[in-house]
C-alpha cells in the first residue's frame, strides 16, 4: 500500500488500470494487483480515467490560487492546498459516465469559518469586473477589515484572473481588471473573503457568467 499525496488521485475511490485507491481517515492510499489484468477495461474505469483527466486539466490554471484559497482546509487536515481543493472537487461532480463535470454552482475556490456576505453582485465594463458586497460581519465569524477576493475563471481559454487581499469588507467594493485576457470568451465569477493576517477564508460563492 502507498500513500497519495498530489494528483488527481487524491479523494477517489476505485480501481484504474489494476490500481485501487481507498479513503482512510481522509488519507488516499493505493494498492497495485499482484498481475496485470487482461481483462478489457470497464466503462466504469475509463469514466473514471476520463474524470481524471478532467479534473487535472481543471486544476492546472488554479494551482497558485489553491496555495491559499485551500491553505486553511489543507492545514487542519494535514495535506497540501492542491490535494484539498481535488478533493472537494470529487464532491461537486455532476453527471454520469464520461459526461461528468464540475458543477460550478457547487464549486468552492476558497474554504474557511469566516462569514459570507449577505449581499453580493458582480458588473461587466470595459476593463474588467466591478464587485459589490454587503459590509455586516456575524460575531466571531469575521471583522471589517476581512479582505475581498475576486475570480474569474475563463474555461475555454485555460486562464483564472483573481486579486487577493482586495479591499476590505468596510469598503463594499473593488475592482478586478481583465487587462491581458482575450475578449470574446466567457467567464465564470466567484467572490470571497480572508482574514487581514490570511489566517481564515469564508467559502466562496459563485455569481454566475459573463461573456467578456
Amino acid at each position: 500500500m502507498a500513500r497519495v499525496i498530489s494528483g488527481p488521485f487524491v479523494g477517489f475511490s476505485g480501481t484504474i488500470n489494476g490500481v485501487t485507491y481507498y479513503q482512510i481517515n481522509g488519507v488516499t492510499y493505493s494498492k497495485s494487483k499482484n498481475r496485470k489484468s487482461t481483462k478489457p477495461r470497464t466503462v466504469k474505469q475509463e469514466a473514471n480515467s476520463s474524470t481524471l483527466g478532467m479534473i487535472s486539466t481543471f486544476m492546472g490554471p488554479f494551482e497558485d490560487f489553491a496555495m491559499v484559497g485551500y491553505q486553511h482546509v489543507a492545514k487542519s487536515k494535514g495535506w497540501n492546498p492542491h490535494n484539498a481543493m481535488v478533493s472537494h472537487i470529487w464532491t461537486v461532480l455532476k453527471g454520469k459516465g464520461k459526461n461528468r463535470r464540475i458543477d460550478l454552482k457547487k464549486l468552492l475556490v476558497t474554504q474557511g469559518n469566516l462569514a459570507r456576505a449577505k449581499q453580493n453582485a458582480v458588473e461587466l465594463t470595459a476593463e474588467g469586473l466591478a464587485f459589490s458586497w454587503s459590509k455586516e460581519v456575524e460575531p466571531r465569524k469575521g471583522h471589517h477589515t476581512d479582505q475581498v477576493i475576486m475570480l474569474a475563471y475563463f474555461p475555454e481559454l485555460g486562464e483564472v484572473k483573481s486579486k487577493i487581499g482586495g479591499a476590505e469588507r468596510s469598503v463594499e467594493k473593488d475592482f478586478l481588471s481583465l487587462d491581458g485576457i482575450e475578449k470574446g470568451y466567457s467567464a465564470e465569477i466567484f467572490i470571497s473573503f480572508i482574514a487581514n493576517d490570511h489566517s481564515d477564508l469564508a467559502n466562496s460563492i459563485y455569481l454566475g457568467h459573463l461573456n467578456w
